[in-house]
């Protein structure tokens, strides 16, 4: 029974990686699983927690599976439709990303830093518009070492992003252009693609913990003013342009619906 409640969370937390905007480091929380994560993903304790470990991963890889071909068909349907959600998305995580920035005394220096975290997503997104969202493999102009390269460091930094409460490895994916073409390797069982993609994800998995670990024991408020920079910046680089037309004020309702709901998933205890 454990086994199968462990497969659930994780594939959960998948279905959260899986949409940008959406934590799975905020999933974790909710599900109340994060601290045990941090604690088993590292060498010295990780044989001693195989079996959490093991079903929850399982579960993680089916609830990406079970997403890509949905993202993937939205991406080249419904463009606007789904970039406004993933909007809604962002903007109802971002108070309980606040909270925790304000859980301490607020420094200036930290503030600074949230500023400038959101001033170079502003630059990002400006530097990289219209190019962002929906990159596929052919836009890459096909498999090449160089795309390889780029989708083993890109998901390597992304899965460090994703193991934060309140920002989405997927987002991160977004910005650096590679969401699209991920996805497209997931949905396909492109294993050429996976095999960079995978090894980012583990290098990410193990250098990102430590180097969490030691953020959120020594400087937390500055690690979520950094965060909340980011999250909030990257509205800028999501935003597809609107046109009044039907699926423009479907677009407005998605925006809405979905971050009443980040905003609940968030904000819970």
């Amino acid at each position: 029974m454990e086994y199968v409640k462990n497969f659930i969370y994780g594939a959960l937390v998948g279905i959260a990686n899986a949409i940008p905007g959406v934590s799975g480091g905020t999933m974790a929380v909710i599900l109340n699983i994060y601290d045990k994560i941090l604690y088993a993903v590292s060498l010295k304790n990780m044989k001693q927690h195989l079996q959490f470990l093991i079903p929850l991963a399982l579960g993680a890889v089916s609830g990406v599976f079970a997403l890509s071909n949905v993202i993937v068909s939205l991406l080249n349907s419904h463009a606007m439709l789904l970039n406004f959600c993933f909007i809604g998305l962002v903007l109802g995580s971002i108070p309980a990303i606040y909270k925790k920035a304000r859980d301490q005394k607020t420094k200036s220096r930290n503030v600074i830093l949230g500023v400038i975290a959101f001033a170079f997503m502003i630059f990002i997104s400006y530097l990289n518009q219209g190019e962002i969202s929906n990159k596929s493999l052919t836009d890459f102009g096909g498999i090449s070492v160089t795309l390889c390269l780029w989708l083993f460091a890109a998901v390597g930094i992304s899965t460090i992003a994703m193991i934060l409460p309140g920002i989405s490895g997927s987002l991160m994916m977004l910005l650096f252009g590679v969401y699209a073409v991920v996805m497209e390797a997931v949905a396909d069982l492109n294993f050429l693609l996976m095999i960079p993609i995978g090894i980012g994800v583990l290098a990410g998995l193990f250098i990102g913990v430590k180097v969490i670990k030691k953020m959120l024991r020594f400087h937390p408020q500055a690690l979520y003013f950094i965060i909340l920079g980011l999250v909030a910046g990257s509205i800028f680089a999501i935003y597809p342009g609107f046109v009044p037309s039907l699926e423009g004020y479907l677009s407005l309702g998605g925006l809405a619906a979905f971050g009443l709901l980040a905003y609940f998933l968030s904000s819970r205890k």
